[in-house]
């Protein structure tokens, strides 16, 4: 059972490859306009997540988290990406000045780790990620939840 655009998606991770390779998945679904939400506590895999989004998206590379600069753009694949970490971010308010208004909605697709940072600044159509540990407490095992927004 795969992800399909529009409906809800859960999976159990048992690595980070397969992590990333859901995120893949889910990045093969994603159009220009799209902003993806991730929700995840301090090392659940939102980077290794996103970096199967960019994968999907045509970009080769490593794919490192913004967590000092905010944002990170590649502009290498089918459609512009942006990557915004919002751990640093103290309220919806400073994303003005991180460009993530300009981004969001856009023609690119946006991933945002530490969405929960953004509150309402949260665009109304995203698809929302969250990474969260499995409940047989192993350190590589993520229960993953996808929801489509639109």
């Amino acid at each position: 059972m795969g992800i399909k655009r529009g409906e809800p998606f859960a999976a159990l991770s048992g690595s980070p490859g397969e992590t990333r390779r859901i995120g893949r998945d889910l990045g093969l679904l994603l159009r220009r306009g799209d902003t993806v939400c991730i929700y995840g506590d301090v090392g659940a895999g939102k980077t290794v997540f996103v970096s199967g989004i960019a994968t999907a998206l045509g970009i080769s590379g490593h794919i490192s988290s913004p967590t000092y600069t905010i944002a990170n753009a590649y502009f290498c694949g089918r459609a512009p990406f942006y990557h915004f970490d919002a751990y640093r971010i103290e309220s919806p308010a400073e994303l003005y000045e991180t460009g993530f208004f300009e981004c969001s909605g856009g023609d690119c697709v946006v991933a945002v780790e530490w969405a929960e940072r953004i509150g309402e600044a949260k665009p109304a159509g995203c698809v929302e990620v969250w990474l969260c540990e499995a409940a047989d407490g192993s350190e590589s095992h993520r229960n993953i939840k996808i929801v489509f927004n639109e």
